[in-house]
């Protein structure tokens, strides 16, 4: 089968750019696959067999359709066209006007013009987005208009296409604006065979944004009293603030696996819905716990292994990271469960089925 894979850019900077990477590595050795993308990291590789074009006009947000006509011919010659994170409303109606166009949706943005699904007061946002709707959100009144616009245009662009998501909570939000019908297929991730006595320091992860909430987190740290340290595997506009942690910067996966590996247990805020949260998981295969706050798709995972305090709960919080420092019996014992769930519900060989059998139904029509 000839896949063309679609991207706004190759990174590792992300969970979604680690799972697009996963999905072609798996891919390469069975189809021919071919990876066009807006912009590339430097420094970065492409996983190795495959060949990397670039088409700039991917990695636009804007309704542009400069520079695309250099698509028509691969997205003509391929059997499945797959889309992953392409905000370009121009670009989104070529791919889905092929009529064998699948989009992995990894975050809110074709729908959400706002903070991914969360209102001004945290609670989850449940309106069809519109200028009038969004204004809570959005205050300003032209910037809300052109980003409605915007919006309104993606999602437009996509009518035709079959979605991938990766969690419940994100097929239930397409259900709510009229796209039922998703497929749910979670990231695949491998577990460590022999996991790790527990270590010391906590894991921070992710971009330090306002809606990833690592300042409530990192107050609960620090109010925890614990003479463990808390290590920042990323980086964001709010990394100044969190005084006292490490910062270890963006970590190839490689390292970030291996740094999870060392630690006692993630740390898992979030303030806004979040659409799966593959960092937990990861965690969770090294064997180690997640302390979560459960929005959004987290629901999917934050099972076994996960201790779930409620957004907003600081003193929640304080008590679960202390538990898990003072004993080692239960980070251990937490750990090996949720490795044992990770290896049962998100098995390389499981979940990429699942993509093989959409593949094969959009190739055939």
């Amino acid at each position: 089968m000839r896949v063309l894979h679609l991207a706004d850019r190759l990174s590792t900077r992300g969970g979604a750019d680690h799972h697009l990477r996963d999905v072609l590595t798996r891919q390469a050795p069975q189809h021919t696959v071919t990876l066009i993308v807006g912009r590339v990291e430097p420094g970065l590789s492409p996983p190795e067999g495959l060949r990397v074009d670039r088409a700039p006009a991917l990695a636009r947000t804007d309704d542009d359709p400069r520079g695309l006509d250099a698509l028509r011919q691969p997205i003509t010659d391929a059997d499945v066209v797959h889309l992953h994170n392409v905000m370009n409303p121009a670009a989104l109606r070529l791919a889905v006007a092929s009529g064998k166009c699948v989009i992995t949706l990894q975050d809110h943005r074709a729908f959400c013009p706002g903070p991914g699904r969360t209102l001004p007061d945290g609670a989850a946002c449940a309106r069809a987005p519109s200028p009038g709707a969004c204004a809570a959100c959005l205050p300003e009144p032209v910037y809300r208009e052109r980003l409605c616009g915007v919006t309104e245009a993606r999602w437009r662009a996509m009518e035709g296409a079959r979605f991938v998501v990766l969690s419940s909570y994100m097929a239930a939000e397409l259900a709510r604006l009229g796209r039922p019908g998703a497929a749910v297929i979670p990231p695949w991730v491998t577990v460590r065979q022999s996991p790790r006595p527990p270590g010391r320091a906590f894991v921070l992860g992710g971009r330090l944004v306002s809606h990833k909430d690592p300042l409530f987190v990192w107050g609960a740290w620090r109010d925890s009293g614990v003479a463990a340290p808390l290590w920042l595997a990323g980086d964001g506009p709010l990394a100044p603030q969190l005084l006292g942690a490490e910062p270890l910067g963006w970590l190839s996966r490689g390292a970030l696996r291996e740094t999870l590996a060392q630690s006692r247990a993630l740390l898992f805020p979030t303030r806004w819905q979040e659409p799966f949260g593959i960092l937990g998981v990861e965690a969770l295969a090294e064997g180690r716990p997640v302390i979560a706050t459960r929005r959004g798709g987290v629901g999917d995972w934050a099972e076994a292994g996960v201790l779930c305090v409620e957004p907003e709960d600081r003193v929640g919080m304080v008590e679960a990271i202390q538990a898990l420092h003072q004993d080692d019996a239960l980070a251990a014992r937490l750990g090996e469960a949720g490795r044992t769930f990770v290896q049962e519900r998100f098995s390389e060989a499981r979940r990429s089925a699942q993509l093989e059998a959409l593949y094969a139904e959009v190739a055939g029509g």
